[in-house]
Order: structure tokens, then C-alpha cells, then sequence
């Protein structure tokens, strides 16, 4: 008969205990019940985080070589125009040396020196050569070692005593045409600098001015000294104006003719 009693009576003398650590568990309870059940992701934060993962899992590939910072695309460390929204690689000095030479016998530069021999012998400008077809051999001589000097005391010479990019940065179709222009023509006398800012263009200015200063060696008498070299001087600046606005708006023009999408 103890023995049945003694269960009734360890309940009456642990029951205050059990009260209290249930009050004390009630609070603790009710947190758990107010805290909000968490709800499955919408579609695009799902996306997103997909997007997240993509991206980090293209950092560590060696695929992402061609894609930047803030995942611009990188243009080829050797191009001579860089187009809006691309990235462009620094150039060391070396590196501009070695740029200087598919930029001197480019395609560029072939269809400039055949211009501008055949612009010479159709009108009998300098150098006077003459009008038979050794003159217009000459001038395509005369014309190839100008433009070569041009390019490579510009780019090799004086781009990397100056510290200066001698690369092309396009304006783009997303900017007025006049403007486009305005800017393509400007940077004849305005580059970049290694460090992005805009400056004097002056390994273009004097790397035109010595080829005009060679000239005088191989052309004919009358087209030597001082005026002929700064006329021959500013004829070479207009023909670099030209190759500017080629630069900006030659892909406009494939476009148009449908040779390039």
C-alpha cells in the first residue's frame, strides 16, 4: 500500500518544479511559433542566384580569357580599334613595338599608300615623278616609306616615350554622327594616355613630322626645304584625320552594304 502511494506524492513534490520550468519554456515556444515559415524563392531571385553561380563558376575557367571586369568583353591585345563596351589590354613599350608592325603594312595602311600614290599621279602633285608608270612606281615607293616611317616612329618611337595608347577608341552608333566625326577628326591632335586620360597626340605629331622631314631625302628637288616638308606635313595629318573617321565609321559602312553584321 507505501509502495502505491509513493507516486502520487513525488508528483505533489515536483509539481512547483514542473510549473516552473514549464513557464519557463512557454516563452521559448511561442518565438518558435511566431517565427515566419520560410517560403520557397520566386523564379527570378531563383535566377539570379543561377546567374551567381554561373558567373562565378566562369571566373575560375579558363574559357572567361576573353571576358573582362564587370564581364565586358576583352578586344585582341593587338587590335588597332577598340569599340564601346570592350576592355582593352595594356601595352607595354614592347608590346607597342610589336604593334607598330601589322599597323605600318596593314590593309590600312596598303589601301592609304595606293590612295595616295594614285591621287599624286592622277593629279601631278608631290613628288613630281613625273606620269608614266615608273613615276607612279616611285610613288607607291615614296608613299610605302613615308607611311611605314609614320607608323612606326608614332607607335614604336615616340607611343612609348610618351606613354601614350596608340590605339583607336571608337565612339560607337549610340552617339550623334557630327559628333562621332568631330571626335574621330579631334584625335589627331588628342589621344590616351597609358593611364586613360586625354592628351596631346604628340607621337602622332611628330612621328608625321618626321617622315615628313625623311621625305626630303628621296623626293625630287622641287619638292624639298622647309615649305615643301610642312606642306607635305599637313597633307600627311589630313590623310591621318581620314584614317580616323575610317576607323569610326567603316563598320557603319559594311553594314550598310551588308559585308558585315
Amino acid at each position: 500500500m507505501k509502495r502505491y502511494l509513493i507516486a502520487p506524492a513525488a508528483s505533489l513534490l515536483f509539481s512547483p518544479l514542473l510549473l516552473a520550468q514549464g513557464t519557463n519554456l512557454l516563452p521559448v515556444a511561442e518565438a518558435r511559433l511566431e517565427q515566419p515559415v520560410p517560403l520557397p524563392d520566386a523564379p527570378s531571385a531563383v535566377r539570379d542566384s543561377l546567374e551567381d553561380q554561373a558567373s562565378q563558376s566562369n571566373a575560375n575557367s579558363p574559357v572567361r580569357a576573353n571576358v573582362g571586369n564587370y564581364g565586358r568583353p576583352v578586344a585582341k591585345k593587338y587590335a588597332s580599334v577598340i569599340y564601346p563596351g570592350q576592355q582593352s589590354l595594356p601595352l607595354s613599350a614592347t608590346d607597342k613595338m610589336v604593334y607598330a608592325v601589322p599597323d605600318s603594312f596593314g590593309l590600312m595602311n596598303l589601301a592609304s599608300i595606293m590612295t595616295s600614290a594614285g591621287w599624286s599621279h592622277l593629279v601631278d602633285s608631290a613628288p613630281h615623278y613625273g606620269r608614266n608608270s615608273e613615276a607612279f612606281g616611285k610613288r607607291v615607293g615614296a608613299a610605302t616609306l613615308r607611311n611605314a616611317t609614320q607608323s612606326l616612329t608614332t607607335d614604336a618611337v615616340f607611343a612609348p616615350l610618351f606613354r601614350d595608347d596608340p590605339r583607336y577608341y571608337q565612339m560607337g552608333r549610340d552617339q550623334n554622327f557630327f559628333k562621332r566625326g568631330l571626335y574621330a577628326a579631334s584625335r589627331v591632335v588628342v589621344t590616351r594616355s597609358d593611364s586613360g586620360h586625354q592628351t596631346l597626340n604628340a607621337p602622332l605629331l611628330l612621328g608625321y613630322g618626321t617622315a615628313a622631314g625623311i621625305s626630303n631625302f628621296i623626293y625630287p628637288d622641287q619638292d624639298t626645304g622647309a615649305k615643301a616638308t610642312l606642306g607635305n606635313y599637313g597633307m600627311s595629318l589630313g590623310g591621318a584625320a581620314i584614317g580616323m573617321l575610317a576607323n569610326e565609321f567603316l563598320d557603319d559602312a559594311l553594314r550598310i552594304v551588308h559585308l558585315r553584321k
